[in-house]
């Protein structure tokens, strides 16, 4: 929104309220004038003998209380749909009647008595400054009536008191006026800071939620983004066709967990196992039932990997690791027997196994503590040592490094 589009929107809002202020006055004072009327004639009917006193109060009656039909709060018709001119109307009326009161006394009784009358006329005239003060117009239309016909009875009048009143009047409503100018200065200053604050938390409102949304966008592009990077270090870190870890990831993870034992002067254990006579199952099942095969094979070796840190992972063909951070050798020749005894328990059918009629696996376990000259390579070549003796030792079984070393300088 331009400046100036603002700015003629907060003329409007100020024409508004002010309108809408003017209603709702015009509306509460109402019964009060009525009253003060019938307070007027009720005293002139009884105490002068001017019975059209009542008829000057029942034309006051009609006026207001058609005024207060249309402005009532249940009538219906909102305060800026009232139009300007029918209030206006209204109140011109009001100020006429009012201006005649002091008129019909003097006419009609003497200016003995009109004092009252002049009294209780230019209360209302008063009283109007402050009720309608939003508005000069509005003000101007009850008050000036009122004034001219105080002048003219004070002119008309051979008491020097009323003369005084009479010259007194125009001050006061130069002061009045005065006023009241400044008193709407300051109300069309507080409702245009109002307005303009209220602009402005719109405005402000308004960036945040843009600010918001536009952050939110960008989490959720984060989000779409890390999910995609995650699943590509999955896919890049896992065996598509068994669904446990690659070779590639394998590695990385022996090179880490090798110089973490190092540091914590703690056990690693790698299992190397593959299943037995693999490419006899290929030959006579075909590569699809093969496939299935190790797919049972690596199902079993992941159900055993119990803790965060061990890995189930293919590294070639039909050969799989079991890496083992923090586990002893006790620990780890028990749990390559029980994964061992747990894929011949899936009896996958092998007609052309020397072993047994369903597919096993042979299982070679190394365990060291790392030192200077220790590596994963040299883990793996223990481990793999050590499978290479199951399958020499009939396959289907589990042998451990240890053993070799053991026979080893028993034949030495």
């Amino acid at each position: 929104m331009t400046t100036g589009t603002r700015s003629e929107a907060i003329d409007g809002e100020i024409a508004q309220t002010r309108h809408e202020l003017l209603v709702q006055n015009v509306r509460s004072s109402t019964l009060p004038t009525l009253l003060v009327g019938a307070l007027l004639a009720g005293s002139y009917a009884y105490f002068e003998g001017l019975p059209e006193a009542w008829w000057w109060w029942w034309g006051l009656a009609v006026v207001l209380g058609g005024r207060w039909l249309l402005l009532r709060p249940d009538s219906g018709v909102a305060p800026k749909t009232v139009s300007l001119r029918t209030l206006y109307a209204s109140l011109a009326t009001t100020g006429l009647l009012w201006a005649a009161a002091p008129l019909l006394v003097f006419f009609a009784v003497g200016e003995n008595a009109v004092f009252t009358a002049l009294l209780l006329t230019i209360g209302i005239a008063i009283a109007a400054f402050g009720s309608y003060g939003m508005d000069g117009r509005a003000t101007a239309l009850v008050t000036l009536p009122i004034g001219i016909a105080v002048l003219v009875t004070s002119a008309l009048s051979a008491n020097p008191a009323y003369y005084a009143m009479g010259l007194a009047l125009p001050l006061l409503y130069a002061h009045q006026f005065f006023v009241i100018k400044q008193a709407r200065k300051a109300l069309e200053k507080q409702i245009r800071l109002g307005i303009e604050n209220a602009a402005l938390i719109a405005e402000l409102n308004a960036h945040a939620e843009k600010t918001s949304a536009e952050l939110d966008r960008r989490m959720e592009t984060e989000r779409v983004l890390r999910a995609s990077r995650d699943r590509a270090e999955r896919l890049s870190a896992t065996d598509s066709m068994t669904g446990i870890a690659n070779r590639r990831y394998f590695d990385s993870r022996l090179k880490s967990e090798v110089s973490r034992a190092f540091r914590a002067r703690s056990s690693l254990s790698l299992v190397i196992c593959d299943i037995d006579f693999f490419k006899q199952f290929n030959d006579l099942y075909g590569h699809q039932q093969g496939d299935e095969c190790l797919q049972v094979f690596a199902r079993v070796l992941q159900s055993y990997c119990r803790r965060g840190g061990d890995v189930a992972a293919r590294i070639g063909g039909e050969e799989f690791a079991l890496l083992l951070p923090s586990t002893d050798h006790t620990a780890a020749l028990r749990l390559a027997e029980q994964a061992r005894a747990g894929f011949d328990d899936t009896a996958v059918p092998h007609a052309g196994s020397k072993v047994k009629g369903n597919a096993t696996a042979s299982f070679g376990a190394a365990t060291f503590i790392p030192d200077s000259s220790n590596t994963g390579d040299v883990l793996l070549r223990c481990a793999d040592k050590a499978l290479y003796r199951a399958k020499d030792s009939g396959r289907n079984c589990v042998v451990s490094f240890s053993e070799l070393e053991d026979d080893a300088a028993v034949a030495g």
